[in-house]
């Protein structure tokens, strides 16, 4: 729990004819402080047959909804080193050795250059008035933006769609 005087002066303009944020928060009974928090990326998630995985492996800004999407990722590329290989320390070497260095990346972008960060840049530009948004960050700037972090983070939906299955369909 935080006192709302430690912060509530953050939104003393946000008032609106249709909402009145300060009151909202003064009224609340309890409010609580959520830091939002990452781990530096390590260069291994291997210790011999230990294998870190998820959060635990690569602690991230709950940005676009990275911290699950990666643990997804992780876990069916996991699974199709195991099938392939067995059950055995290769197989996690292997594992690391794809992802860590490019979950790493996502990582370090969650910082400032995921969606965040193109707010960001939009407020930047155009401080609180969007209403030029198309002369300061044109939509083709924007979409690239979005594109290159989707690239990234491995959610390029044309390239995920046309990829070859991780596990084969029967195969377990």
């Amino acid at each position: 729990p935080v006192p709302t005087s430690e912060f509530i002066h953050l939104f003393d303009d946000m008032v609106y004819d249709w909402l009145d944020v300060p009151a909202l928060i003064a009224g609340a009974h309890t409010v609580f402080e959520n830091p939002m928090i990452d781990r530096d990326p390590i260069d291994t998630w291997v210790q011999g047959r230990v294998l870190l995985l998820g959060d635990a492996a690569h602690a991230m800004f709950p940005t676009g909804s990275n911290g699950a999407s990666q643990a997804i990722i992780d876990g069916r590329k996991l699974a199709a080193l195991f099938l392939a290989q067995g059950v055995r320390p290769q197989a996690l070497a292997e594992f690391d050795a794809a992802l860590n260095g490019p979950v790493n990346e996502v990582v370090l972008r969650n910082r400032g250059d995921g969606p965040f960060g193109l707010l960001k840049l939009i407020e930047d530009r155009c401080g609180l008035d969007a209403e030029d948004l198309d002369q300061q960050v044109p939509a083709a700037e924007r979409a690239e933006f979005m594109a290159t972090y989707r690239r990234a983070a491995g959610f390029a939906r044309d390239d995920l769609n046309t990829a070859p299955p991780i596990v084969e369909v029967g195969s377990y």
